[in-house]
């Protein structure tokens, strides 16, 4: 099974931007942030998602049931409805992605459970802001 961690992160007062992810397969276990321009942060946290299922498909990391994890409630609500008032341009995006692995399952969890990816967003905009 393949883990996949997404997280975004916002600093409206100095229009500062990161999404990151972090996977976790059986042999190997990654990471990535990047510094992106956004103002708003759930449109940020789909971003991070379709990145990480992007970085997986290139790597050809797709071949194993996919577990997505998310702390935004909206991006895993509209993921497993695939339907987003505001943002189905984005879903509609993600679900074909999706679609390359054999089964998924998206799951909620909280900021706490996903400490590796939110600490890279949170080193990524301390970092941005002393640049």
């Amino acid at each position: 099974m393949i883990k996949l961690y997404t997280d975004a992160g916002l600093n409206t007062n100095q229009n500062l931007a990161a999404i990151a992810f972090v996977y976790q397969t059986e042999n190997k276990r990654d990471s990535n942030v990047k510094q992106v321009n956004g103002s708003d942060n759930h449109y940020l946290e789909f971003l991070a998602v379709k990145l990480g299922l992007s970085t997986l498909i290139q790597q050809n990391l797709n071949d194993d049931l996919l577990q997505l994890l998310s702390d935004s409630q909206i991006v895993t609500d509209s993921i497993e409805k695939k339907y987003s008032k505001h943002y189905q341009e984005m879903v509609d995006e993600i679900i074909p992605l999706l679609e390359k692995f054999p089964a998924y399952f998206v799951k909620h969890i909280s900021d706490k459970e996903n400490k590796a990816a939110h600490s890279l967003i949170h080193q990524e905009l301390i970092h941005l802001r002393k640049s």
